[in-house]
Formats: structure tokens, sequence, C-alpha cells
């Protein structure tokens, strides 16, 4: 498969240059947090816009854009669709949740289940979601890997190395800074990722009209949203997993804790619910338009990094793939921070260390993020091993399977005050025990029935798309209904009750920007921080095109390089002067 130019020197300064930069500011950070409320949440004292960014980098990662590349170049729009079907999740998080979540007063977003329910049920959640969030960061990932490995030929590196080699930057990221470092970085990541996907969002349409193409010429059914196997009864199941998923996914929802008011927490969600709408437009029609432009690809989840190296000079592939790698670390930074969080505060300090100190937390916390990672990285390792199966499919089998049993006690835990810790608890395992079943008993009919998907399409459907789509409903189902009639015949004692009383009080009390601990300041503000990390980087893009003008041979390549380092160090100089001056008003 021919997936464009290779990378060359050049490309390698910019990506060695931008690790650099993110682990140098990452250790600024590290030197600066010294409690463990910074380090886990960054102190509750982020700027809505900053954590809102955060948030959006979060859900993202280089899996993004090949599994929805993928689906692009195959099905059409309806990659874009089905991403922008997370709306309806933000904005359920805007109106009602995320308020909630800043309400809740917590360091790791399973906490409250203890105020909520119990200690059994906040350790049965916390160990019952571990594993699920270690697969997803596994593939998260393998993607990545994927990326660097196949799409841009690094075929000197084999995918396990490429995969620990990945693994072992974002965990160093995520350990150096905590939360907070996490949090300012990804802002930076965001303008590079930005940049860069937009840069290919434009050569891509240019690349297409000038090689005589048009609209009109895309498959039939490419401007169609059910087009493939999925139908308006799929959209709707992915409603359902989007509500649950983007109000109870510990690194996302992670994000409201960290501002310092409800309505900065609401903020968030609305920002974050603009760009999931604008972003996949751009993202993803790429590999729509490459349907076209390269129509033989013998694996559409490259599609996105083989158009990408199609239509990018030297200089500004070192920049994709510092975009790649910058959409998949903001992700992995805040997983790797939660999951440590998880490991610190719910089993360390909960059970072996109830009065350790914030630096005992903290070094803990750091222990557990190595932890975190290994074993992120060893289940990568693993899934690099399977064939034959689409990341889309699996990701949404292994969600539809286990995300509405783990989450949906939590999220129906900030509105339903009758659900007891037991019934809660049976919620839990019947969805576990359902979703499960459901996996195993299709497998069992696809495998007996595969012969007759070529001339029954509508028993394929229903046994492949359709049945995904239909367990993810049921599963939803009967968590809730078990979670319903298991508190009525167990409603939980007279403690539980007064707690859960207690709780819903406290939900009921405002969060104010006054009540949060203004600890562990910086000398440079976060925004000035981010300033000078986007500045740096964009003198190295100007370095790398002025070298290239000097060395003559390239054509477009020196003005593109030149044009984007200036746009960065623009930015950077912007968002250092602004901050100076708001540094001054205070």
């Amino acid at each position: 498969m021919d997936t464009g130019k290779a990378l060359q020197s050049y490309d390698y300064i910019i990506i060695a240059g931008y690790f650099l930069i993110i682990l140098g500011t990452a250790v600024y950070f590290s030197k600066r947090t010294k409690l463990s409320r910074d380090f886990f949440i960054a102190g509750g004292t982020m700027p809505w816009w900053l954590a809102g960014i955060s948030f959006f980098m979060a859900s993202h990662s280089a899996l993004s854009f090949v599994m929805y590349g993928q689906l692009g170049y195959k099905y059409g729009i309806t990659a874009v669709l089905i991403f922008q079907v997370s709306v309806t999740g933000l904005v359920l998080a805007g109106l009602y949740v995320a308020k909630r979540w800043r309400r809740s007063r917590t360091v790791t977003p399973i906490q409250f289940l203890e105020r909520r329910y119990s200690l059994y049920m906040r350790q049965a959640l916390a160990w019952t979601g571990f594993p699920v969030r270690i697969m997803d960061d596994a593939m998260k990932i393998f993607s990545t890997a994927i990326f660097l490995y196949v799409g841009m030929k690094l075929a000197v590196i084999s995918l396990p190395v490429a995969i620990t080699l990945v693994g072992l930057v974002m965990i160093t990221y995520a350990l150096t800074g905590g939360q907070k470092g996490v949090i300012v970085t990804d802002f930076l990541q965001f303008i590079i990722t930005m940049i860069i996907v937009m840069i290919i969002f434009v050569l891509t349409i240019l690349r297409f009209y000038k090689l005589g193409f048009s609209i009109d010429q895309l498959p039939a059914g490419f401007l169609s949203p059910f087009s493939g196997p999925y139908h308006a009864f799929d959209y709707f199941s992915f409603i359902a997993l989007m509500i649950i998923s983007y109000n109870t996914t510990w690194s996302l929802v992670h994000k409201f804790n960290c501002v310092p008011t409800e309505k900065d927490a609401s903020k968030v969600a609305w920002l974050v619910a603009a760009l999931n709408f604008i972003a996949p437009i751009i993202f993803f029609s790429p590999a729509i338009f490459a349907r076209l432009i390269l129509p033989e690809l013998a694996h559409p989840e490259y599609s996105y990094a083989a158009i990408a190296f199609t239509v990018l000079p030297t200089g500004m592939m070192g920049i994709l793939v510092v975009g790649m790698f910058a959409s998949t670390i903001a992700t992995m930074g805040s997983e790797f921070n939660v999951l440590a969080g998880i490991l610190t505060n719910d089993l360390y300090k909960r059970i072996f260390r109830p009065n350790a100190s914030d630096q005992q937390l903290v070094r803990v916390g750091k222990i557990a993020t190595l932890v975190a990672g290994g074993l992120i990285i060893l289940t990568a390792i693993i899934v690099s091993s399977l064939k034959g199966f689409n990341l889309f499919d699996i990701m949404l089998k292994s969600f539809g399977a286990l995300l509405p049993a783990t989450a949906l006690p939590i999220l129906m835990g900030f509105f339903w005050k009758k659900i007891s810790a037991r019934g809660a608890l049976y919620g839990l395992i019947a969805g576990a025990i359902a979703g499960t079943a459901l996996v195993i008993v299709n497998a069992g009919l696809v495998d007996a029935n595969a012969s007759r998907f070529a001339i029954d399409p509508g028993l394929q459907y229903w046994l492949t798309q359709g049945w995904d789509s239909g367990a993810i409903l049921f599963n939803s189902a009967v968590t809730i209904v078990i979670m319903y009639l298991a508190s009525l015949r167990y409603p939980g004692s007279s403690e539980e009750r007064e707690t859960a009383d207690g709780y819903f009080k406290d939900l009921g009390a405002h969060v104010f920007a006054e009540t949060v601990d203004p600890t562990a300041k910086a000398t440079l503000s976060n925004g000035q921080v981010v300033a000078v990390a986007t500045f740096l980087f964009g003198i190295l893009v100007i370095a790398i095109g002025s070298s290239l003008a000097l060395h003559g041979g390239y054509k477009s390549a020196p003005v593109m390089n030149i044009g984007t380092g200036l746009l960065l160090s623009l930015v950077g100089i912007t968002i250092y002067v602004r901050e100076h001056r708001e540094k001054g008003k205070r």
C-alpha cells in the first residue's frame, strides 16, 4: 500500500523539538505541583476555556482519524454525522450534568460514589470500570503506533516497539506535570493539531478539484446519513451511548472539577459541543475525498494518513506526526492522570493509608501513573497481535457491552435519589452480565450464519451492526430496570438514606470561585506558559522552513513551513501579551 511520501530528516527534527518543548513545559509544572489537589484536578483553578479545550483534546486521539477516516473512505458523510452525534451528550452536560460534577467536590470522578452509595459501590465501580479504560486507552496507543509504523513508513521500527515508544512518551508527559501540566499543554497541542488538520483539509480540496473531480463523482450514497450499514436505529443507539459516555467517562468529566465554579463547568460542556459539531467536517472530509484521489487503498483505516502524506510537503509532514501525537497525548495524559487518581485515592488512601500526606499522595500518584501506563502499553501490544477486525465495530461492541453497566449507576445517581447502594450494585452486575452474554451469543450466531450474509442483507445487518446497536439499548434498559427493582426491594438502611440525603443537599449548594483553594501558583500564568511553548515551536518550524529554502529543490515546503511557523509564533505572542495585561489588572 502506498501511503505517500516518507518522512525526511527535517520532519524528525520538528518531531524531536516538539517533544522537548512539551516535556519541558510538563517539568515546569512538576516543580510547582506540591499538593495532591494540584496533581489530580489542577487545584480547581483552570479557566473554563482552557479546561474546555483540554476536554476536547482528551476526547480525541489518532484513533479518531484512523477509525472515522475509515468510515469516511468507505461510506462518506456518515463519518461526520456519527461523530456529531456526540453533541447530544454535551448539550445534556451543559444543561444538567456538568454543574453536578462540579458540586460533587471530588478529586476523582468516582469518589462521589461513596457519599452517594457506599464504599463497596465506589470500589466496585472503580475496579469494574478500570479494565474498560485500559482497553480503550490501549486502542488509542495502538492506533497512534499504526499511524507511525504503516502510514509513515517507519519500517525500521517494529509495531510493538512503536507502541512502547508512544506509551513511554505519554507516561513521561503525564508523570511530570500532573493534571495542571496536562491541561495547559493541551492548549498548545490543540493549536498544533487544528493548524495541521486545517492545512490538510484545504490542500485535499485543492488537490480534489485540480485532478478534475467533482462532488457528483463520489460513490452513490456518500452524501446520505444512512450509507453503509448504518440506519436510523443505529443513530438512535449512538445518541444513547454518547449521552452516557460524555457524561461519565473519567478523563472527560474530570475537567468539570478543574474549573472554579459550576457555571464554568457548564461553559466547558458548551464549548466542547460547538467544537464537536464543527471539527469533524474538517477532520474527516479529507478521507472522504481520498476515495477518488486514492481509489485503490487496500486498508481504508489508513486513508487519512495516506491522503495527508500525499498533499503535505517536507516539514509539514513532521507537523502532521506532531499533530497526531498531540491529539493522542492529550487524551492519554488525562487518562493516565485519572487512572492514577483512582489507584492513589480509591485504593492507597482509602484502604491502606487514610492519613497519607499530600506529598505522599503525589509520590504514590506518580508510581500509579507508571503502573497504569505499563498495563496500557502491554494491552496495546496484545491488541496489535489481533488480526482481521474493524476498529470502529470493536470499539462499539466493547463500549456497548460494558459502558451502560459501569456508567449508568454514576449518571443516574445524580438524578434518582431512590436508587440504593445495593440497587446500583445489582444494576451494574446485571448490565455487565447481559452485555457479556450478548457478545458471546452474537459471536456464535455470526459464525453459524456467515455463509447466508451474501444472499440475505437483512440477516447480515441484524447480526452485525443492528445487533451492536440493539445491545447498547438493551444493556442500558437492563441496568436501569434492575437498579430500580433492586432499590425497591433493598431501599438501604436509615444511615444510607441519611447519607444520600446529605449528598443531594450538597448537589443543591452552589460552588463559587472564592471557595476554591488558590494554592500552588506559578511565577508565570498558565496562559503565559502556553504562549512561550507555542512561540518556541513556531520558531522551530520557521527555522526548518528557512533551511529548506536555503537548500533549494523544494517547491511549496519553505513557504508553508515559514507561514505556519509565523502563525504559531503570532499566536504565542498574542496569548503572552494578553495574559501579561490580565496579570497587571489583578
